[in-house]
């Protein structure tokens, strides 16, 4: 990589700024509390856990509240071609490729946790002097490209409130918090204040799958988790995840896993 420079991440500030730069590639990460958006002449608000491929000289214009939670990668083209491009797949490169529409992706919660640590490290390294620190950041680097790829991700195509986009986004910002005790996609529709049919056909919309297979999916990925790395007892995880019967539990696992809890946790 040669050059500290070629990759730097930066704090957004509060209230609206300009972000314009001529010399680097930038991604917008959004946690929370942020306002809106402008990227050239397009102008749209700006969703919890939003983030945006942007190319060098666009316009930028972001407004963020008091309490934000966000940053922004710089990247220069020469750390882009050289060290990324050669092996990514075309739809990873098609994040960064400039043409056509701003990627604008809403992240999973557990996703914009997960590329908020990666930023991190990347600047921990970025700022060291540790050994073979430029392939760490640059597999760091990938990494966050390959979790923000994720088909758990909204790819918005318009803005926030497009197609019931801001809907399915609250849903599973819910469903990551709840998961472990709402189990029934009829209870989140009441959390939202619309009919579970409704609901199940705007995620069926937005992300091609039904509302109720996020919720299992946040299941299993806790429940693999605890299974793996934690010496809890397949009973304790069981009631850990709501399941009033841990055989309940056992056969909820093996239909979608494949195998039992007990035998997961041998493999």
């Amino acid at each position: 990589m040669g050059n500290q420079d070629d990759i730097v991440i930066r704090s957004f500030e509060p209230g609206l700024q300009d972000y314009t730069n001529g010399d680097y590639n930038q991604i917008l990460w959004m946690k929370k509390g942020f306002e809106s958006v402008r990227i050239d002449d397009k102008k749209f608000d700006a969703c919890a856990n939003l983030i945006c491929f942007v190319t060098p000289s666009r316009f930028v214009e972001v407004e963020a509240c008091k309490n934000f939670k966000g940053w922004i990668l710089l990247f220069k083209k020469s750390f882009l071609h050289e060290r990324i491009l050669g092996n990514m797949r075309i739809k990873e490169v098609g994040l960064l490729s400039g043409f056509g529409e701003i990627p604008k992706i809403i992240l999973s919660p557990k996703i914009g946790d997960r590329v908020h640590y990666l930023a991190e490290m990347i600047d921990e390294l970025s700022g060291s002097a540790i050994p073979n620190r430029e392939q760490g950041i640059v597999s760091l680097f990938k990494t966050l490209l390959v979790y923000c790829d994720s088909r758990c991700n909204i790819r918005l195509n318009g803005d926030c409130t497009h197609n019931g986009v801001r809907l399915v986004a609250d849903y599973k910002e819910l469903v990551a918090k709840h998961h472990k005790t709402m189990h029934g996609v009829n209870q989140y529709a009441e959390l939202l204040h619309v009919s579970p049919k409704y609901l199940n056909r705007m995620v069926k919309e937005v992300l091609g799958v039904t509302a109720k297979s996020l919720i299992i999916e946040q299941i299993m990925i806790h429940a693999r988790r605890e299974l793996k790395f934690s010496p809890s007892s397949v009973k304790e995880i069981a009631f850990e995840l709501g399941f009033s019967d841990p055989f309940h539990f056992s056969n909820f696992f093996k239909r979608e896993f494949g195998a039992s809890p007990t035998q997961f946790r041998q493999m």
